[in-house]
């Protein structure tokens, strides 16, 4: 049965790409009250503040960037009936400035969006197919419609992941953005192009069949704002996050005649292990939802194998946060702002290969800031909310 409910387990942060300054906040005790500045503004202007004042405040802003805080205190106001909503804290407000990342929202009102499910899904099938189905004889047969020198280059490869990491090694500039563009052409479905040898063609892709809704409309009420840290050391972050027990309905969707009406258009490797395990539009959801379960399971693993990476203070509750989290009644994924790259990539792939050292400084992964040097180890930071690993969520 697919799942119609999405469930918060840790902090969780879609970003906006907005942020809320110091400008549209007034910070209190344990809360933030994010300010209605026009309707402020407009009583400000009633009892006598100049607007050439306030003007100037908003321009060069004094030591305490929060200029509304003196005229609330000043005039006795009570800055709730000047505010469009509130938010509960979690750790920390900036002393005297803040910037908070918004939450995605849909005229005002937060939710989730399919399509950062549908990632972090396909991030997992991603994941599923290079694992058990990415030999290079099925690979190669599959490649070489399009493009024979590309299919001998497998060829020559102890799996797919293995030549494309030789494949990334020996381009001249590689974009880390792009990196993985390649090698989804050839797991979800492809077609010919001069200059790789292949590309990826939605139209050909089995993943189609996976249809998911936006979240219905969250109340605001569920949403906080929450000091991450970025262990082991990194500047400040403030987000709005949708706290752990929020819910809210969420429609997933496979299209069985989408597949079967396509099923002679399907070109990728996914097709292939599709067509391994059974009738391709009969096995398709379960195979989706075995690589969710073994993809994030594996997350969780490395996370508790390495906890060693976070700071003493923090390592118990982390600890007990990712032992607890496989008792979950449902699809339990990771998504959102501060999931990490390990969740976000099938990097727990790329860090097994030999020439894995060459390829972070090929794509730059881990490199100082200062001298350009690579560190010990990657992912060097992880985020945490509330003492939290963020962005888990479980399907039901």
């Amino acid at each position: 049965m697919s799942p119609t409910k999405l469930r918060v387990i840790s902090p969780l942060h879609i970003g906006s790409g907005n942020e809320l300054t110091p400008v549209d906040l007034y910070p209190s005790d344990g809360v933030v009250y994010v300010l209605d500045t026009k309707k402020l503004t407009a009583e400000l202007l009633k009892r006598g503040v100049g607007l050439e004042e306030i003007l100037q405040l908003l321009k060069n802003p004094p030591g305490d960037a929060y200029i509304w805080k003196e005229y609330l205190e000043e005039f006795g106001l009570n800055p709730g009936e000047y505010s469009l909503y509130t938010l509960k804290v979690y750790g920390e407000t900036g002393k005297t400035s803040m910037q908070i990342k918004e939450f995605i929202k849909q005229n005002g009102v937060p939710y989730v969006p399919g399509s950062s499910v549908k990632g972090a899904v396909r991030t997992a099938v991603l994941y599923r197919v290079l694992r058990d189905c990415g030999d290079p004889a099925t690979s190669m047969r599959l490649v070489s419609r399009f493009s024979r020198k590309l299919a001998e280059d497998i060829g020559w490869s102890e799996c797919l992941v293995d030549f494309y990491v030789k494949y990334l090694l020996g381009q001249e500039k590689t974009d880390p953005r792009r990196a993985d563009d390649l090698l989804e052409a050839i797991v979800f479905g492809m077609e010919s192009d001069r200059r790789s040898g292949v590309r990826y063609e939605p139209k050909r892709d089995p993943m189609r069949a996976l249809i998911v809704r936006d979240s219905d409309p969250i109340g605001k009420r569920h949403l906080a704002v929450y000091h991450v840290n970025v262990v082991p050391k990194g500047i400040p972050v403030w987000v709005e996050g949708l706290e752990p027990g929020t819910r809210a309905g969420l429609e997933v969707k496979f299209d069985s005649n989408l597949l079967q009406l396509n099923r002679n258009h399907f070109n990728g490797l996914l097709w292939e292990c599709l067509k391994d395990l059974g009738n391709p539009p009969e096995v398709f959801e379960d195979f989706v939802w075995t690589a969710v379960e073994e993809f994030y399971r594996d997350v969780r693993a490395v996370e508790l194998g390495e906890l060693n990476r976070y700071p003493s203070d923090f390592r118990r509750a982390v600890r007990d946060f990712y032992t607890h989290l496989g008792g979950q009644d449902g699809h339990v994924l990771r998504l959102g702002w501060g999931s990490g790259w390990l969740s976000m990539t099938v990097g727990i792939l790329l860090r097994g290969h030999r020439r894995w050292k060459d390829l972070r400084e090929k794509l730059g992964l881990g490199k100082g800031p200062s001298r350009g040097a690579l560190s010990a180890d990657f992912p060097v930071t992880r985020r945490l909310a509330d003492g939290t690993p963020m962005g888990w969520v479980v399907l039901g």
